[in-house]
């Protein structure tokens, strides 16, 4: 028997360990790091923080996308495939997840619960490539298994599987025993998108219940409001004023509801909410200045006249006065003042100077006497049925004797034609009263603009003579 030359042994065992220090390169410079960040994004699923977990995926897919590029036909190929598809599909690059993925579950060997965390992984990213039918049949397959959190997993990739197929009512089922926050917010944007307004109220509440706000809360507050569910807005403004949010979030729903009490005229309402955001945001904030801007101007639907109306913004301190609402509202004022003050006999400068009270400012009982005041003392005006109307849904009180008056005194206006259900087009002064309105208007509003460019130029900087 021949023995082989030593140095050809030599030669041998470094070939072997040149091998197994390669293989166990692979291992720990690719298949370990990808393995480790894999980890760490688990943790973050865990806690439901699916942001930071997509960074610490998107770490391990480049990790183990480099063993396949590398080495593919290294043994620890499956895994690799694994991690990568896995973590692919998870940081939302599911292009290149699938095939990965479809590779890996076509090989044997591999763990029950590694094989249902990847058809997890592929149902996701079916649902992402908009294969709802097929998403929700693979994931309804795995909401049971075995392993708790992969079961968890399943659950809340089927509960966006149903949303997206708009079968909202499934998913609380899906969540009966996995409560994720980021699904819940899916599920109340999709709800408020469905304008399923009794839904979004008890799914806030319950968000408000686990002390976990969004900017979305607002939102949706304010989308429950223009719906007409008042009290359901101010349910979850109460609840989470009760709840372990931050102070910056009660005071961002106190100012935005005590903002739409403002603009409903309810002004007990608001100036509570309004307090509270200015208590809770605490001395010279932002908040503290626009909530003061407003509680400020809470008389504005209550004063009857310019001179009550300028004696309110004359009550406002400087810091109020440099406030962005208060600011917001002088734009509309000064427009006010021109169209007012602008000398004209038939009456439309003063019926606008109305209609920017009443839409832009909301000062209600200033709009009504402008009307009136137009209405009677210029009662051959082409626009005084239009002024006694539009006095008359202010004034609930006076508004069938002033209704009736349009209706004797003006029976040929398009007004009077308008309330008895004919055509308003054929009266005489429909074209006419609405030029008449249209010249004015354009005046004036060139005067706003010159005037509002002017006070919004900043000043130039004064030239500092130097010293020779």
């Amino acid at each position: 028997m021949s023995v082989a030359p030593r140095s050809s042994r030599r030669a041998l065992a470094a070939v072997l360990l040149a091998w197994m220090l390669g293989q166990g390169c692979v291992y720990y410079n690719g298949v370990y790091n990808a393995k480790a960040a894999s980890h760490f994004g688990d943790v973050q699923l865990r806690a439901d923080a699916e942001g930071e977990a997509g960074a610490q995926f998107q770490v391990a897919a480049a990790k183990a996308e480099s063993v396949l590029l590398r080495h593919p036909s290294s043994k620890w190929r499956p895994r690799a495939l694994y991690l990568a598809g896995r973590s692919q599909a998870l940081s939302g690059q599911c292009d290149r997840a699938m095939p990965r993925l479809t590779e890996y579950l076509r090989l044997g060997g591999s763990t029950v619960d590694d094989r249902d965390r990847a058809r997890v992984a592929l149902g996701a990213c079916e649902l992402r490539s908009n294969r709802i039918p097929a998403a929700r049949i693979r994931l309804d397959s795995l909401v049971d298994v075995r392993d708790a959190e992969t079961a968890r997993q399943a659950r809340l990739w089927a509960a966006r599987a149903a949303l997206a197929a708009g079968d909202r009512d499934a998913v609380p089922r899906y969540l009966a025993n996995a409560h994720s926050g980021s699904v819940q917010w899916e599920l109340l944007s999709a709800s408020v998108a469905a304008r399923e307004f009794v839904r979004v109220e008890s799914l806030l509440v319950e968000r408000a219940g686990q002390a976990d706000y969004r900017d979305d809360v607002a939102r949706a507050v304010r989308e429950l409001w223009s719906a007409g569910f008042f009290n359901a807005a101010e349910h979850v403004v109460d609840r989470y004023d009760v709840s372990r949010v931050r102070d910056a979030n009660r005071v961002a729903l106190h100012y935005t509801i005590g903002d739409l009490y403002m603009r409903a005229g309810r002004d007990t309402l608001a100036r509570h909410h309004l307090i509270l955001a200015r208590t809770l945001a605490g001395r010279d904030t932002a908040i503290e200045h626009e909530a003061s801007a407003r509680l400020s101007l809470l008389g504005l639907g209550r004063v009857a006249t310019m001179r009550e109306l300028d004696t309110l913004f004359a009550r406002q301190d400087s810091v109020v006065r440099r406030a962005q609402y208060t600011r917001r509202v002088n734009e509309p004022l000064l427009l006010l003042r021109l169209l007012q003050q602008k000398p004209d006999t038939t009456g439309a400068s003063l019926f606008l100077a109305a209609e920017v009270a009443r839409d832009s400012l909301r000062a209600f009982a200033v709009a009504r006497t402008m009307f009136l005041q137009v209405a009677r003392e210029m009662p051959t005006s082409l626009l005084a049925s239009r002024a006694w109307y539009a006095a008359a849904l202010l004034w609930p009180d006076s508004a069938a004797s002033w209704n009736a008056r349009v209706l004797t005194s003006y029976a040929t206006t398009s007004v009077a034609r308008w309330m008895r259900g004919e055509d308003p087009t054929l009266a005489p002064d429909f074209l006419s009263a609405a030029d008449v309105l249209r010249v004015s208007w354009a005046e004036t509003v060139r005067r706003w603009t010159d005037s509002l460019r002017i006070l919004q130029t900043p000043p130039k900087p004064v030239a500092v003579p130097t010293r020779k």
